[in-house]
């Protein structure tokens, strides 16, 4: 396996860099055989150097370029319905991490699977054929007609709602005012000024304490939903009313009950709590088990005909959507789902709390490999999943510990009937994972 499993990325200027950018943009035009395609940015301090040498890479393998500058992801998964694109981004990771995003036209994300390995590869070589020409490069604006097809697709209902959304200083800041424009919703920005150093915190509401500003500020504004934006604007997290952490389980149970049919699919990471399998039963949808990563759930939703899925990281994918993650979308569908309920978001995600959950714990180990070895044979008497990483139902507690493909950790979800069984169980796989014999 290459060096990037879902994107290029890394730190700069160490492991990304100008010279990575160049190459990454021939390497991509060969692989694509694109004569044109779209390039953008996120608002990172790195991310124009990087852009211009990506484009000069592209250019200079013969290929044409749209250059929309600033963007989101979300806005790169709706113009590659008709053009591959390439995004300068590091999505939620800290300041000093850049990447590329590529996604082939057809809304195919590039991860190991299906074709950044055979890129890298290119990439490493240095040697790329002459190019017949070199290519062209013309600016473009989306930001327009990208919020007309999102509004139009969501196609919400709303009243005057209060909310304050947590941009981080990302790429939220450059979408919302446009995508909110003439709602009946009340909102105001916390941090919405775009500043590619996060100096607040950084763009990771799947993290708690970076949510902590946005609960504090909901419980005293007496806001009634609060929404949390990565760095570039594929994942929210949705704060109650209270000051509470939504769980993203929740808001996929929600949106399955303004969204679904009965006997549609609803697809879940295995990393996800069980309520979700349990309550979509209940409410006649089909629940489908997926691994964890962006360019995983869109092939499991397209094999089993899922409508809906979502990571508890805070992506969510929708079918109409073509497959792919959308932060906006989701953010819509929730203020739409809330102004028709008629109640507080505490009420709404009331049903779905039966479990004590942990939020995604991570460890630093020398060997990652020899702590999954350990932790399997401490449960080698139980039945073991093996969807992605391990996932273990041991009766009273059940998790999922996996590899981090991106980062340097191990990754853990646990969940039991009571707060008691799960700092039971959290103590008891914490000194597995990180103990040695």
């Amino acid at each position: 396996m290459g060096k990037f499993a879902y994107d290029i990325r890394g730190t700069y200027p160490l492991e990304v860099n100008e010279k990575l950018a160049y190459n990454a943009g021939r390497a991509a035009v060969l692989f694509l055989k694109a004569k044109q395609v779209i390039v953008g940015r996120d608002d990172r301090t790195s991310s124009l150097a990087l852009k211009k040498s990506l484009v000069y890479g592209i250019t200079d393998q013969g290929c044409n370029v749209i250059d929309i500058d600033y963007c989101t992801t979300p806005m790169t998964y709706w113009l590659s319905q008709k053009y591959s694109t390439l995004m300068v981004t590091a999505s939620h990771n800290p300041k000093q991490y850049n990447g590329i995003k590529i996604t082939k036209k057809g809304v195919e994300p590039i991860g190991s699977h299906n074709g950044l390995e055979r890129i890298e590869t290119l990439m490493n070589s240095c040697h790329f054929p002459d190019p017949k020409g070199t290519g062209t490069v013309k600016p473009g604006n989306i930001l327009p007609d990208y919020v007309k097809y999102v509004r139009k697709l969501v196609n919400g209902k709303y009243k005057a709602l209060r909310v304050l959304i947590d941009c981080g200083n990302g790429m939220a800041g450059y979408v919302l005012p446009s995508l909110l424009k003439g709602l009946p919703i009340k909102y105001d920005l916390l941090y919405g000024e775009m500043d590619g150093t996060f100096p607040n915190h950084t763009p990771n509401p799947a993290i708690p304490e970076n949510t902590r500003d946005l609960q504090r500020a909901v419980i005293k504004g007496k806001y009634d939903l609060g929404i949390a934006y990565d760095g570039d604007c594929d994942r929210v997290y949705f704060i109650d009313e209270q000051g509470r952490r939504v769980r993203c389980e929740y808001a996929l149970l929600l949106f399955a009950e303004h969204e679904l049919k009965r006997g549609q699919h609803l697809v879940y990471t295995v990393n996800c709590s069980k309520i979700v399998k349990e309550k979509a039963k209940e409410m006649g949808f089909k629940p489908i088990p997926s691994p964890i990563g962006h360019t995983e759930i869109p092939r499991t939703m397209k094999k089993n005909n899922g409508i809906l899925a979502a990571e508890i990281t805070g992506h969510f994918y929708f079918k109409k959507f073509k497959y792919a993650d959308s932060g906006d979308i989701a953010a819509l569908m929730m203020l739409s789902a809330l102004s028709q309920s008629g109640k507080k978001m505490s009420q709404l995600i009331k049903p779905f709390e039966k479990y004590a959950t942990s939020e995604e714990l991570n460890y630093q180990v020398n060997d990652k490999e020899a702590a999954m070895k350990r932790v399997e044979k401490a449960y080698k008497k139980f039945k073991i999943q093996r969807i992605d990483g391990l996932s273990i139902d041991a009766s009273d507690h059940w998790f999922n510990m996996r590899i981090s493909k991106t980062e340097k950790y191990v990754r853990l979800n646990v969940e039991a009937p009571s707060e008691k069984k799960l700092k039971e169980a959290v103590k008891k796989l914490s000194f597995l994972i990180q103990n040695t014999p």
